[in-house]
């Protein structure tokens, strides 16, 4: 069927860099209700490389990927992924050096994070001592 083949090309486009390449036979479809079940996907051996962890992907598998896609309502309604059966098999990976360079930046960049919470509720704070001296002026 042509339209089976156009979710198979929309999934493997979207979800191509996670799931190895998807085929018809394990796509059903629900068209009315959205919902796009896929079975016995296998998980990309590469799936965690870009994160730098010290585990890498030597199998995995997700039993079944079910999709609820409001078709009716595409842009006021949230897509819905469930997942059921994720199964990986994980080893160490030896293969990450540890950057100190990386480390020093993100915890530069958490500090920065935390300095503009703190800023943040300082004036949130003198907004409202303001406000409360406006208002007991008022009153006065």
């Amino acid at each position: 069927m042509v339209f089976e083949s156009l979710v198979v090309d929309l999934v493997n486009r979207f979800l191509g860099d996670f799931i190895e390449n998807l085929d018809k036979s394990q796509l059903s479809i629900g068209l009315w209700g959205g919902d796009v079940v896929l079975n016995n996907l296998f998980v990309r051996e590469n799936l965690m490389d870009e994160f730098d962890l010290p585990f890498k992907v030597l199998f995995g598998n997700i039993g079944q990927l079910k999709l609820k896609i409001p078709w009716k309502n595409l842009y006021t309604e949230s897509t819905i992924a469930l997942l059921d059966g994720l199964y990986i098999i994980a080893v160490p990976n030896s293969s990450i050096a540890y950057n100190a360079a990386k480390e020093e930046k993100a915890a530069w960049d958490a500090k920065q994070k935390d300095l503009a919470k703190i800023e943040e509720a300082k004036k949130e704070g003198s907004r409202k001592k303001s406000g409360e001296r406006s208002k007991a002026r008022q009153l006065c």
